[in-house]
């Protein structure tokens, strides 16, 4: 599992404000599972509220993302579903799960001549 979290120094209502605070986020579970030649399946969202209070969403699919653009889409689908909120946001993670090691891709095999 790869995560990364953010807390904002105070809390926040706005969609705009998460969305960008999401995206360094995003980038920086993508960059370690880039490095590490693995993928994930499934991706969390956890936003903590100005009171403590915590939920997450998740989505999983049926293979693993496959670039930054999908998990910056997949994102998308779930940042919306916790707006509007009642109570400030005060941390966003992304959570990167169902992880898989990526395959290489087939080289051709060389044939030696005798």
């Amino acid at each position: 599992m790869q995560k990364a979290l953010q807390s904002s120094g105070s809390s926040f209502r706005a969609y705009e404000l998460a969305r960008n605070g999401v995206q360094p986020l995003i980038e920086k579970v993508w960059g370690y599972c880039e490095v590490n030649g693995i993928a994930a399946k499934t991706v969390t969202l956890k936003v903590k509220y100005s009171d403590f209070t915590q939920i997450t969403r998740s989505k999983t699919g049926p293979a693993p993302l496959a670039s930054i653009a999908e998990l910056e889409r997949t994102m998308d689908l779930l940042l919306p579903s916790i707006f509007p909120v009642r109570k400030g946001i005060r941390l966003l993670g992304v959570t990167l799960a169902s992880l898989v090691l990526k395959m290489p891709a087939e080289q051709p095999q060389l044939s030696l001549a005798f």
